[in-house]
């Protein structure tokens, strides 16, 4: 892709920039490219990678802050990405325009960043993306990645145990199977955001209700982000992303939203609906596909 390497930034002003947050596996690219399918826009691949990135080595992979936190050096490295300063192999890998208007940042390592960014960046309008942690953790299941090795940012950051996890510490350190883990690593990561903004303050984006009703979640995520949506465009909804894998049901066929109840057994839902209980979010997402919470 030349616009990978090639490009010229836009304006440097932060408004230029929309972040589209979410969890590892929970549609975020996909969104992501929904958005650049109107808006012309450098695609900026998670920058908040502290072992892909330079610049922002020493923080830690899930880095939590709390809201009111004075760092100057986080500071400095946020304003570089949504300025669009930084440039990076990782980062510009899925850039394909030559002459973007705004940048568009997907990250899935951010949650528990975004209260306070928003508090320092609030001209970047801010998309929070959630998914069924029954089909979040049937796609990390199914690609084989690490639990201990993510939830060892969480554990390891004062901070986050103090104010977030001190009541689940006794969960978290005794789940022991591989759909526990994963499901701790959902809840932790919607959690926080979930807590930290108020009622109403943080835009969510339910994944199940973008792909059952997309000409009503569609027109209201554009306008949110300050664009018109051109409705005759709609067929982009159907396409996998490029971080979409084989086994997902975008390319399988499988119904997108109800897949995850045919592929993981009774126990394994049993498993994670439990962890989501923990945590108290079963009030979003219970046995059924759909979320419970109505629209925003």
């Amino acid at each position: 892709m030349a616009g990978s390497r090639f490009y010229i930034n836009p304006d440097p002003d932060t408004s230029r920039s929309i972040l589209v947050a979410g969890t590892a596996r929970s549609g975020t690219t996909w969104l992501g490219d929904l958005i650049a399918s109107q808006i012309p826009c450098r695609i900026m691949f998670e920058p908040f990678h502290p072992n892909l990135v330079r610049e922002y080595h020493g923080f830690r992979y899930f880095q939590y802050k709390r809201p009111q936190t004075d760092d100057q050096k986080l500071q400095s490295f946020a304003r570089k990405v949504l300025t669009g300063e930084i440039h990076n192999r990782w980062i510009d890998r899925q850039n394909e325009k030559l002459f973007p208007t705004h940048r568009l940042i997907k990250e899935i390592r951010a949650n528990l960043l975004l209260k306070w960014l928003h508090m320092n960046f609030p001209a970047v309008p801010i998309l929070f993306l959630m998914r069924h942690p029954c089909a979040v953790v049937l796609s990390r299941m199914q690609l084989g990645w690490d639990t201990d090795r993510d939830i060892e940012p969480f554990l390891s950051q004062p901070d986050l145990v103090e104010d977030h996890l001190r009541e689940h510490l006794g969960f978290i350190q005794t789940a022991t199977t591989d759909e526990e883990k994963h499901a701790i690593i959902w809840c932790v990561s919607n959690l926080i955001p979930l807590k930290q903004f108020l009622a109403g303050e943080l835009n969510v984006v339910y994944y199940e209700n973008l792909c059952v009703q997309p000409e009503v979640e569609l027109p209201a995520i554009f306008k949110f982000v300050g664009h018109s949506y051109d409705a005759s465009r709609i067929a982009k909804v159907d396409q996998p992303s490029q971080t979409t894998k084989v086994t997902s049901a975008v390319v399988s066929g499988s119904n997108k939203i109800s897949h995850w109840k045919h592929a993981l057994n009774p126990p394994q839902i049993e498993k994670i609906l439990k962890v989501v209980h923990a945590f108290r979010l079963d009030h979003i997402y219970d046995d059924s596909p759909l979320p419970l919470k109505p629209g925003k």
